[in-house]
C-alpha cells in the first residue's frame, strides 16, 4: 500500500512541476520581446544587443515597437530641439555691441548675461529634470518648450535691461532641460547598440546650434532689429512644439513595482550619482570638451578681427561655420563608430560592457582635440598660417568634440540602473554647463593677461588631464558602478 502511495504521491508532483513550468513560460513570454528563432547563435547576440546590463532591470520600452521611420522623425524633433538652446546663446555674442547701445549700457553688462545664461543651464538639470520621472517624457518636453517659447518672446518685447536678463534667464532654465530629456529618450527607444548613432545625430543639433547661432545673430544684427534675434527663435520653437506634440508619445515604461512606488521630487538627487566614481570620471571628461569649446567659440570676433581687420558682424560670424561643418562630418562618424565599437567587444567578450563603447573617443579626446586647439591658438598667436589653417583647426576640432559628445552621453545612460538614468545624464549636463560657463567667463581676461596661445594651451592641458581620466575609466569603470555584479550580460 506504501508503494502505491509513494507512486501516486510522485505522479502528482510531476504534473505539479509542469504546471508550474509551464506558468513560468507562459509568464516570461508576455513581457519578454519576440525574436525570430534564425538559430540559437543569432538570438544569443540580439539578446546581448538588447539586454540592460541589469538583467533584474528591464529596458522601459521594447525598442522594436518603433518603426525606423518613426524613430528617425523622433531623432529630427529633438536634435532641432537641442539646436535652439545653444543657439539662443551664441547668437547674442555679434549683437552685443548693438543690445549695449540699445539698453545705454556696456559690452560687458551684457556679456554678462551670457554667463548668466550658462549658469542656468547648469542648474536647470538639478531642478527640472527629476520631473521626466514623476509626470513622464512626453509631457515633461511639451511644458518645457511652451515655457521656452513664452520667455523667447518676452525676450523680443523687452523694454527695460531687468526684463532682458530676467526672461533670457528663462530661456536657459526651460530650454536647457531639453537636453536631459532627448537623452532619456534616445535610450528609451533605441537598443544599446543603436544609441551611440542616435546620440550623435541629435547632439548635432546642439553643436550646430553653437555654430549657426552667431551667422544668425550676425545676419539679422546688420540687416534689421536685435529683436528679430528672438522672433526667429520663437517661430523655429513654435515650429518644434508642434512636432512633439504629433509626433512623439509617451517612451517611459514603468514596472508594476515601480507604478506602485511614489516619486518625490528631489532637485539634489541628481549630486547623489556623484558618489559613483565612473559619473565623475564621465563628467571630467566632458567638461574638459565644453571648457575647450567655450576658449575656442566665446572670443572668436575678439580675436578674429583684429587679426584679420574684420569689421562687419556678418563677416567675423562666419569663422565659426568651420566647426559647425567638423560637427555635420563628426557626426556621420561618431555615432556610427562608437556602435561600431560596441558590437566588436560584444563578439570580442560575449556580454556588453558599458565602458567599451568609451574606446571609440580616444583619437578624438586624446589627440584631435588638444592638437587642434594648440594650432589653433598658437597660428593666431604668432600671425602664422593666414585664413586656412586655424579655418582647418576649427573645423577638426568640431569633428572631435562630435565624436567623444555621442559616446560620452551614452555611456551615462547605458552604465546605471534605469532609476538613475535620469540623474546621470542630468548631473553630466550639471558638470558640463558648470565648465562652461567657467571657461566662458574667464576666456577675455585669459586672452588679454596670456594671450591666445597659451590659453589654448591651458585648453590642451584639460584635454590631457581628461585623457588620463579616459583611460582609467574604461579600465575600471565597471568596478566604479552600482550593482556591479548585476551589471554584466553573460
Amino acid at each position: 500500500m506504501s508503494t502505491i502511495a509513494d507512486e501516486i504521491k510522485l505522479e502528482k508532483n510531476k504534473e505539479d512541476l509542469v504546471t508550474e513550468t509551464q506558468h513560468v513560460i507562459e509568464t516570461s513570454s508576455s513581457h519578454t520581446p519576440s525574436v525570430s528563432p534564425v538559430n540559437s547563435k543569432q538570438d544569443h547576440t540580439v539578446d546581448l544587443e538588447l539586454a540592460p546590463e541589469d538583467p533584474n532591470s528591464p529596458e522601459l520600452v521594447d525598442p522594436h515597437s518603433f518603426s525606423p521611420l518613426r524613430k528617425n522623425i523622433i531623432v529630427f524633433i529633438l536634435s532641432l530641439s537641442l539646436f535652439l538652446s545653444p543657439m539662443s546663446s551664441m547668437c547674442l555674442l555679434p549683437a552685443v555691441p548693438t543690445i549695449a547701445a540699445h539698453f545705454k549700457t556696456t559690452g560687458n553688462i551684457i556679456n554678462l548675461s551670457i554667463s548668466v545664461y550658462n549658469i542656468l543651464m547648469a542648474a536647470s538639470p538639478c531642478l527640472l529634470n527629476p520631473l521626466c520621472n514623476i509626470f513622464g517624457r512626453r509631457i515633461t518636453f511639451i511644458s518645457f518648450l511652451s515655457l521656452f517659447l513664452i520667455a523667447s518672446i518676452l525676450t523680443a518685447v523687452s523694454q527695460n535691461l531687468a526684463m532682458f536678463f530676467v526672461f533670457r534667464g528663462a530661456s536657459a532654465l526651460f530650454g536647457t532641460t531639453l537636453f536631459g530629456v532627448s537623452a532619456l529618450i534616445i535610450g528609451d527607444i533605441f537598443r544599446p547598440t543603436e544609441r551611440g548613432t542616435a546620440q550623435g545625430w541629435t547632439l548635432l543639433g546642439s553643436q550646430v546650434g553653437v555654430s549657426v547661432g552667431p551667422v544668425i545673430g550676425g545676419i539679422v544684427t546688420t540687416y534689421t532689429s536685435w529683436r528679430w534675434i528672438f522672433w526667429v527663435q520663437s517661430l523655429l520653437i513654435l515650429t518644434n512644439l508642434i512636432l512633439v506634440f504629433c509626433f512623439i508619445s509617451e517612451t517611459m515604461r514603468k514596472t508594476e513595482e515601480q507604478k506602485k512606488e511614489k516619486i518625490k521630487y528631489n532637485p539634489f538627487k541628481i549630486f547623489y550619482c556623484f558618489k559613483y566614481k565612473n559619473l565623475v570620471l564621465a563628467g571630467i571628461i566632458a567638461s574638459a570638451i565644453t571648457f575647450g569649446a567655450s576658449n575656442i567659440l566665446v572670443p572668436i570676433s575678439y580675436v578674429m578681427n583684429p587679426r584679420f581687420n574684420l569689421t562687419s558682424p556678418l563677416l567675423s560670424s562666419l569663422f565659426f561655420l568651420p566647426t559647425g561643418m567638423g560637427y555635420v562630418c563628426g557626426a556621420m562618424i561618431g555615432g556610427r563608430y562608437a556602435d561600431y565599437t560596441v558590437k566588436k567587444y560584444i563578439k570580442k567578450r560575449g556580454k556588453r560592457i558599458a565602458e567599451d563603447r568609451l574606446y571609440s573617443t580616444i583619437i578624438g579626446f586624446s589627440f584631435l582635440l588638444p592638437v587642434t586647439n594648440l594650432i589653433y591658438g598658437w597660428c593666431l598667436e604668432k600671425g602664422k598660417g593666414g585664413i586656412a589653417v586655424p579655418v582647418i583647426a576649427l573645423f577638426f576640432n568640431g569633428v572631435g568634440q562630435t565624436l567623444c559628445y555621442s559616446s560620452s552621453n551614452t555611456y551615462c545612460i547605458d552604465c546605471m540602473p534605469p532609476e538613475l538614468k535620469s540623474e546621470s545624464i542630468g548631473g553630466n549636463y550639471f558638470i558640463r554647463f558648470c565648465f562652461s560657463a567657467v571657461g566662458a567667463a574667464i576666456v577675455l581676461t585669459e586672452i588679454e593677461h596670456i594671450g591666445v596661445g597659451w590659453t589654448s594651451t591651458v585648453s590642451a592641458g584639460f584635454f590631457m588631464f581628461g585623457s588620463c581620466c579616459l583611460f582609467v575609466l574604461i579600465k575600471y569603470g565597471k568596478n566604479f558602478r552600482p550593482n556591479t555584479e548585476k551589471n554584466e550580460i553573460d
